[in-house]
């Protein structure tokens, strides 16, 4: 779209000038010169600007994993002004969404979806991720943190039995800790994240053979793995305590002078035996020397302007993230055999953002204003082997985070949500992204880089009970707050639009709709799905399986048999360790979200033609294709 001869990218990079430092608008602008010339050389025609609501829903989505809110929408596209794209980025990187949606994100890369182990204090540590976006802290920064984080995992008091908390408790209270417990037990798998996180370098094959195309060996992986092989944790609270709280435990992390003893303690240190006698080296550095912490010397080497990889780690990740494929892919496979696309352009990103200091805000400034990103989202005429070079915007898929905060938010739900959970908003949020990841049978942590509509993922949302449940028109849900029969049928067709799918309707979409709510049909009834757990009486026994067990007995196959919160009870005084505790947990959250869950499912509906085909249209825009993706 342009407006007086000049694009609205180009008026954009001049009102960034001022809010983000002089540097984004030249930066963009080369950017915007070497792609172009790409497009050129490739004789590939790019799509248009996108226009104003689908880049209002796009940005939003990326930086705040939310919808733009119907009055945001509306007053987005009655603004006048040249610059409001770049001030809608601005504001959106300052909100305390972003903070929340990119520690979300984060929190995901480096613990996993569905780890939840007693040993791990989950929200302690999304909420230090939480206030570092807040606060905009540097990514060399936030990584020295995770490499080098020493102390105590949780600041939570022992729950039941144990002994008070120490008293250097906030002191000495690091969750940033908790990232090297999710990998304490392998540490093979801690030197493997180190490596593709915060260098974009895969090195976990060489775990097991020379690679057969790339340099990288055994004795290289053996060599950086040993950076950790002198880090290891030890009980604060008092171990015996574990088989009677569900909860976190409190471990405190710490460099030592000398190796856990792996031959005493298999169970807990037997990963450390194949590299506690090799010399500590980093990828094609030096070898790490003297009685100093090696994870120090390892994060000052990984975040020093000199390492080739660190910046371009972030900037590839980002830009994939945002723009659906990086510079190379996968988005943390950096090597001679995978080579990147414009790798001139890369570098020139790399470069600005590690010369900002490593800001991130600074680098998503750069690719949200970016002709690329700026593209619609349409079909180009190309063989499919062939490169667009960014061309035209992909269709999305979006993150199962984005998905359930997204259903919630457009059809006014969580006032029901959190009536059904007593306030536990986040046992329905937790239980649909496992099941979500489960049913889909991906890796927990996976990145989604295309739209994905298999048969489970599409069951799911047109049979779930989220989507059925908040689509109806009772009490507490969005339906129930509209006017439906105001005889005004185009202005609540609009707001459900602009509530959904962040635009207004077409013309033609209206005049459809209204003829749909105007036929005849009759009133049907549903019922939501038998409940599958023992009533009255029966609920508060505990099932034979359980009372006549073996002392013996494996816990997960007893968990397999709990069925009423008798039965969890009983369970808890049967854990044996913290790999139990961890089953509990995860086994009890989902007992716990089955009756919100069936309580969605056989919500009341409407109890009118009317308001059962308001009810099928409201359904109908949640599970079109342009409401479950980002594009």
């Amino acid at each position: 779209m342009r407006r007086g001869g000049i694009s609205l990218a180009v008026i954009a990079t001049l009102f960034i000038a001022t809010v983000a430092g002089a540097d984004v608008p030249k930066v963009v602008s080369q950017v915007d010169q070497q792609i172009a010339a790409a497009w050129k050389a490739n004789n590939i025609t790019p799509a248009l600007e996108v226009d104003d609501a689908r880049f209002l829903r796009r940005v939003t989505i990326d930086l705040t994993g939310r919808l733009p809110e119907p009055d945001q929408v509306t007053e987005f596209l009655n603004d006048s002004r040249s610059d409001k794209r770049a001030r809608l980025i601005e504001r959106l990187l300052a909100s305390p969404e972003y903070a929340v949606h990119w520690a979300t994100y984060w929190d995901n890369i480096l613990m996993g979806r569905l780890t939840r182990e007693a040993y791990l204090d989950r929200p302690a540590f999304h909420e230090y991720l939480r206030e570092g976006f807040a606060e905009n802290k540097r990514w060399d920064k936030l990584a020295r943190e995770l490499l080098t984080a020493e102390g105590y995992n949780t600041n939570r008091q022992p729950l039941k039995g144990g002994s008070p908390g120490p008293k250097d408790l906030e002191s000495r209270f690091s969750p940033a800790s908790n990232w090297f417990l999710r990998h304490s037990r392998s540490i093979p798998d801690l030197s493997s994240a180190t490596s593709k996180v915060f260098l974009g370098v895969q090195i976990q094959c060489a775990q097991c053979h020379d690679h057969k195309t790339e340099k990288w060996t055994q004795k290289d992986f053996k060599q950086f793995t040993a950076c950790f092989s002198k880090t290891w944790a030890s009980y604060v609270d008092r171990p015996g305590m574990l088989a009677q709280m569900v909860g976190t435990y409190r471990l405190e992390v710490k460099d030592r002078l000398f190796s856990p003893p792996a031959d005493k303690y298999e169970t807990f240190f037997g990963s450390y035996k194949d590299y506690i006698n090799e010399t500590p080296k980093l990828l094609n550095g030096p070898e790490v020397k003297g009685w100093g912490s090696r994870r120090t010397q390892l994060a000052n080497w990984v975040t020093a302007a000199d390492n080739p990889w660190f910046a371009q780690a972030l900037v590839n990740r980002m830009w994939g993230k945002l723009l659906g494929t990086g510079f190379f892919e996968p988005i943390d496979d950096a090597r001679p055999g995978n080579p990147a696309l414009l790798p001139e352009t890369l570098k020139l990103l790399a470069d600005d953002f590690r010369g900002s200091g490593y800001d991130i805000r600074h680098l998503l400034t750069v690719i949200l204003n970016t002709q690329a990103y700026q593209r619609a989202c349409v079909e180009l005429k190309l063989p499919p082997d062939k490169p667009t070079y960014w061309a035209s915007y992909p269709i999305k898929a979006l993150d199962v985070e984005e998905l359930f905060d997204m259903i919630v938010q457009a059809s006014g739900s969580k006032p029901a949500i959190d009536k059904l959970t007593k306030s536990n908003f986040m046992l329905v949020r937790n239980a649909f992204i496992g099941q979500f990841v489960t049913q889909m049978g991906t890796d927990e942590n996976a990145e989604v880089t295309e739209l994905e509509e298999t048969i489970p993922r599409s069951l799911m949302l047109l049979n779930g009970a989220l989507v059925n449940g908040s689509t109806r028109a009772g009490p507490g849900y969005g339906l129930s707050a509209l006017k439906l029969d105001s005889g005004n049928d185009a202005q609540v067709i609009e707001r459900l639009y602009l509530c959904t799918l962040s635009r207004r309707p077409s013309s033609d979409e209206s005049k459809k709709w209204q003829v749909f709510l105007k036929q005849t049909r009759p009133v049907v009834r549903t019922k939501g799905p038998a409940s599958t757990t023992p009533q009255g009486l029966a609920a508060l026994k505990v099932s034979d399986e359980i009372t006549k067990a073996d002392k013996d007995a494996d816990f997960a196959e007893l968990l397999k048999h709990a069925k009423t919160g008798a039965d969890f009870a009983a369970l808890r005084d049967k854990m044996k360790n913290n790999a139990d505790a961890g089953l509990f947990v995860k086994a009890f959250q989902a007992f716990a979200a089955e009756a919100p869950f069936q309580a969605l499912a056989g919500a009341p509906g409407g109890d009118t033609p009317r308001e059962q085909a308001w009810e099928d249209m409201y359904w109908a825009l949640l599970n079109c294709t342009e409401f479950l993706s980002n594009h």
